[in-house]
This record gives C-alpha cells, sequence and structure tokens, in this order.
C-alpha cells in the first residue's frame, strides 16, 4: 500500500501501477543476471569458458535495476528510516522529518537527472558502448534509464511533499 494515501489523483494510481511494472521487471531482470553468473561461474571453473562479457553486462545492469526499483520503494515508504524517534515525535515533527526527507528527495533525483542529461544525450549521439573484443554492451539505455527514473522518483517526492502538506503533520494512519 503507497504511503500516498490520496490515491484519487489518477496519476498517483498510475504512477503506482508503473513503479510496480518497473520493480516486477526488475527482479526479471535480476533473475536473467543470476543465470548468466551461475553460467560465468560454471563455465569458469569446470569448462574452462567463461560467459564473454559477463562483467559488463553484469556491471550495467546493477545500475538499471537499482533505479527501476527506487521508484516503488520511494513510494510504499520503504526507504531507509529508523522508527524509534519518528513514532515518538508529535505530528509536527513527523511533518518536519517527513518534509525534509520529501525536499532532499527532490533535490536529490532532480540533481541525478540534471547531471546525467549531457551524459544521456552524448551517449545516444555517439552509440556508446562498453566492452572490447567478444561483447560490446550499450551504455546509452542504462543513462536514459537513470535520467528518467530520477525524474519519476523526483515527482513520487513531490507527490509525497504535497501529502505531507495536505496531512498537517498527522501521520499517514491517522488519516484514513
Amino acid at each position: 500500500m503507497p504511503v500516498i494515501k490520496w490515491a484519487a489523483n489518477s496519476w498517483v494510481d498510475r504512477s503506482a501501477r508503473l513503479t510496480q511494472a518497473l520493480n516486477a521487471l526488475a527482479a526479471g531482470w535480476l533473475m536473467l543476471l543470476a543465470g548468466i553468473i551461475l553460467y560465468d561461474v560454471v563455465g569458469r571453473g569446470v569448462f574452462n569458458a567463461p560467459f564473454l562479457g559477463a562483467h559488463e553486462i553484469i556491471g550495467n545492469s546493477i545500475v538499471g535495476i537499482l533505479f527501476m526499483q527506487l521508484p516503488s520503494a520511494i513510494q510504499r515508504g520503504g526507504m531507509a528510516r529508523t522508527t524509534l524517534l519518528y513514532d515518538k515525535l508529535g505530528a509536527w515533527g513527523r511533518a518536519v522529518i517527513d518534509g525534509s526527507t520529501a525536499l532532499l528527495g527532490i533535490f536529490f533525483f532532480c540533481a541525478i537527472a540534471i547531471g546525467g542529461w549531457g551524459d544521456m544525450v552524448t551517449g545516444w549521439r555517439i552509440g556508446e558502448f562498453e566492452g572490447i573484443g567478444a561483447l560490446e554492451v550499450p551504455v546509452y539505455p542504462i543513462r536514459t534509464l537513470t535520467v528518467f527514473l530520477s525524474v519519476l522518483s523526483a515527482a513520487i517526492y513531490l507527490l509525497f511533499l504535497v501529502d505531507v502538506v495536505r496531512r498537517r503533520g498527522k501521520h499517514p494512519a491517522e488519516t484514513d
């Protein structure tokens, strides 16, 4: 159940479905990586024939998987936070923490999107690849995922900030 409770907004509903789909896709991608790693280890150890390009595929995939799972974690309120102090604070203390978290999240993900935009455009323009020889992995799709999923993450934090303001410091469970 998303932290954002005023799901009457169709954008919130659509973003929740999108983040769940991205999360499921990332889980499938992770299983594929597990297969590549298994093939590489067994091939290297038993047959002396490793999976060529496994390093490049795995290195680029980890970034893609991370950014595909971040929006869902943000929307569910699953980012790392201790409730030891949070639950003992009053309504305004919780609102300050939630609002500060949302503002920092917006700033952080906007900075990633803005900072990555130029590299993404350059990557598409020159057809940037990583690896030499047996397998070259395109880098620009991962750069594109990073930029656009950072924008989505910032938008989810913005919705969270609006929710904090609408609740006026009440705990999410108190607003149902």
